[in-house]
């Protein structure tokens, strides 16, 4: 092909991008004036937002008291309260007067988030999980800055990016793994964690990576003061946030997956994408499959050299390269569930479990919540808490190969409830029979034939 009309055939190209975008909106504008509503102004963005070239250079202006008043509607008011210890409900008091005063001091460059308070959760592996709790007005900022960057970004993420999206869920990220897996053309895989991701991301390459998409020097200084805000530590001793975005922020989500759309998926596309060989990630959580061997090695070293470019680094001890053939006993753990090679009849397909930590951890947990919580609530309530819980744990776990794993959760919940409701005063509440019998007048989970279980593969007979 000539260089003439290979330019050609890109100005073409060009133009009809251009006249798409003009069509779309002419086609919106026209239903608004239909309607007598202009466009959202998440619909505006979003047209504009195809255009992968698109350079955004006024997105303050989307930041206005309607656009607050809905970051406020939206918010959580049970959720932890920030330093200042002001709940939704106070802030909306004089909430016209807050919002007017907040957003004259975000407009005007003058806003400053107050210190955000860090909590310590307990994780699994028994280290400990830093939380930034931000003041409610602090909320109302993250939200809008959140909500504009989604939009911004919703058309550059791959379809296999399934973590804190609009319309995706862990559901979705592993079916794409199962079926990934499934027909052993793509056995080699690789499964990498990071090290301490969220709380390593380095400011200034985060922001170098959001001024290709945005020229609007006000809003990228709004989401730097977001970033870079202070710390209260448990202590009260208040510090820098000189790296990372703050977990527990509501833009923390979408900045982490627009960080890692451009270090691992949009480089994987380009170096690796191909039908033999795929990504499937969720946040910081990715496994790689490929059709060959040297190739998956080539991809763990190369990888291990981008990350750390960008100044975030592996869990060497975490970060395998497996082989998942169909005769192949290795496995690996992706978002609460392990993935391995079993026996179905006469023959070896892929299958999931519960992960055997997350099936402890949920099990712990439960015991734990009955055994404080029985003298403190009625026996009605107590029993609609223990069902939702149980309820919960099928709904996300609950695959029609999971069954067993389903079931052992079910037996350990049953016993606890047995064991703690009978020490709820000194005189023993129910006999096993007794227990049972109000089991089968008020079920805690579905009768298995009742269950509606997630499909994945073929299902060979009844379970």
């Amino acid at each position: 092909m000539s260089s003439e009309l290979r330019d050609q055939q890109n100005s073409n190209l060009v133009k009809g991008t251009s006249y798409a975008y003009k069509s779309m909106t002419k086609r919106q504008t026209k239903v608004s004036a239909h309607t007598g509503e202009m466009p959202g102004w998440r619909t505006r963005i979003s047209l504009r937002a195809q255009d992968k070239t698109c350079v955004f250079s006024n997105l303050m202006k989307h930041i206005n008291l309607d656009v607050l008043n809905e970051a406020f509607k939206a918010i959580n008011g049970k959720k932890a309260m920030g330093v200042d210890q002001i709940s939704k409900s106070a802030y909306g008091e004089k909430l016209l007067e807050n919002l007017e005063d907040l957003l004259k001091r975000v407009q005007s460059g003058s806003y400053r988030p107050l210190p955000k308070r860090e909590v310590l959760i307990p994780k699994s592996n028994g280290k400990m999980r830093p939380i930034a709790i931000a003041s409610f007005e602090d909320k109302l900022v993250d939200w809008c800055v959140g909500a504009i960057l989604t939009e911004l970004y919703e058309p550059l993420f791959i379809r296999n990016s399934f973590g804190y999206r609009p319309n995706k869920s862990a559901h979705g990220a592993i079916e794409a793994c199962y079926y990934s897996l499934e027909d052993g053309k793509r056995a080699n895989a690789v499964e990498i964690d990071f090290s301490n991701f969220f709380n390593t991301i380095p400011h200034g390459k985060l922001m170098l990576i959001l001024e290709k998409r945005i020229a609007d020097k006000r809003f990228l200084g709004l989401v730097r003061r977001l970033l870079t805000g202070e710390i209260m530590k448990a202590t009260g001793e208040i510090l820098p946030s000189e790296i990372g975005t703050p977990q527990g922020g509501i833009a923390s989500p979408i900045l982490a997956n627009i960080y890692l759309n451009e270090v691992i998926d949009q480089w994987f596309i380009t170096n690796y994408g191909s039908y033999h060989n795929i990504i499937v990630r969720y946040a910081d959580d990715a496994v790689f499959f490929f059709k060959e061997k040297d190739v998956a090695v080539k991809f763990m070293r190369e990888l291990s050299e981008r990350v750390a470019s960008y100044g975030i680094s592996l869990n060497e001890e975490k970060t395998h390269q497996l082989d998942l053939g169909k005769k192949s006993h290795e496995s690996f753990n992706f978002l609460g569930f392990t993935f391995y090679r079993g026996k179905q009849g006469s023959r070896k397909i892929l299958k999931l479990k519960t992960q055997k930590e997350k099936l402890i951890k949920a099990i712990d947990e439960f015991y734990l919540w009955i055994k404080q919580n029985r003298n403190r609530y009625k026996l009605k309530d107590l029993w609609s808490t223990a069902k939702a819980k149980i309820t919960g744990h099928l709904n996300y776990y609950g695959y029609w190969m999971n069954n067993l794993k389903i079931n052992h959760f079910y037996f350990e919940a049953w016993k606890s409830l047995f064991k703690w409701l009978n020490r709820r005063s000194q005189k023993r509440s129910y006999s096993v029979e007794g227990f049972k019998e109000r089991v089968k007048n008020f079920p805690l989970m579905a009768h298995p034939e009742q269950i509606k279980w997630k499909q994945l593969g073929r299902s060979f007979g009844r379970i």
